[in-house]
């Protein structure tokens, strides 16, 4: 059974969203990324960067959501009541507000199971963090990858998002419109592995799977885990 499109309104104590505008991505198949960056609701002293300090970099939420709908191109969440490229579709939401797809741990695996070229994205991935670094010089790298045991299911590579606009204290938000397999095609950078140079494998039913996202802001760097299954 195809997922349904459901949303929950995540409501957080913070000012205003701003939503940066979808990068251009080094690698193709990735188009899906966006980042979205909420500003601090009240400014922060500017740190000096400490490559051994503790939590510059501060996680929040993670998971993995319903698909959305599109809209004139654009995914209808991740959505803030801000301008951006679904604005139209987020006028509504009140200040400080965020809707995404409801996240959870079991899904499709007739959905998900992209064993061949006409599978479709039947997920995303998002995740959130602090960002306390001060640092708007480096660019902002990201990856996703999961596995099932040993076997790579999804590996994007590096992402370069651009440089890095995040006022110290700001809320950052990434997602990841994508589903796990071969997408039928064999060899490295196959299905859903393109661009890292490993080589996906079609997934299996019934057992965990291990979904990871990295991000890099020059010296910082910030991962994040969670499982899923599919039935």
């Amino acid at each position: 059974m195809k997922l349904r499109s459901l949303a929950v309104l995540v409501a957080f104590s913070i000012a205003v969203f701003t939503v940066l505008g979808q990068q251009a991505l080094a690698q193709d198949g990735h188009s899906d990324v966006r980042i979205q960056i909420t500003p601090p609701s009240h400014p922060l002293e500017l740190r000096t960067p400490n490559p051994g300090a503790d939590g510059v970099m501060v996680p929040l939420i993670s998971g993995f959501s319903v698909l959305p709908p599109t809209d004139g191109g654009f995914d209808a969440w991740p959505c803030q009541p801000t301008t951006g490229d679904n604005s139209a579709d987020c006028s509504s939401i009140s200040p400080g507000g965020l809707v995404i797809g409801t996240p959870a741990y079991t899904w499709s695996y007739a959905a998900c199971d992209a064993d061949s070229s006409m599978s479709t994205n039947c997920g995303q991935v998002f995740w959130s963090y602090e960002d306390d670094t001060g640092d708007n010089t480096d660019d902002v790298l990201v990856s996703v990858s999961a596995k099932q045991g040993t076997a790579v299911l999804l590996d994007t590579g590096k992402i370069n998002l651009g440089v890095n606009t995040a006022a110290a204290g700001s809320t950052v938000l990434i997602s990841l419109d994508t589903a796990f397999g071969t997408l039928g095609a064999t060899g490295k950078n196959n299905g859903y592995c393109a661009g890292s140079g490993k080589t996906c494998a079609n997934p299996l039913s019934s057992a965990p799977i291990t979904i990871m996202m990295n991000t890099t802001i020059g010296r910082y760097k910030l991962m994040k885990s969670f499982k899923i299954i599919l039935e």
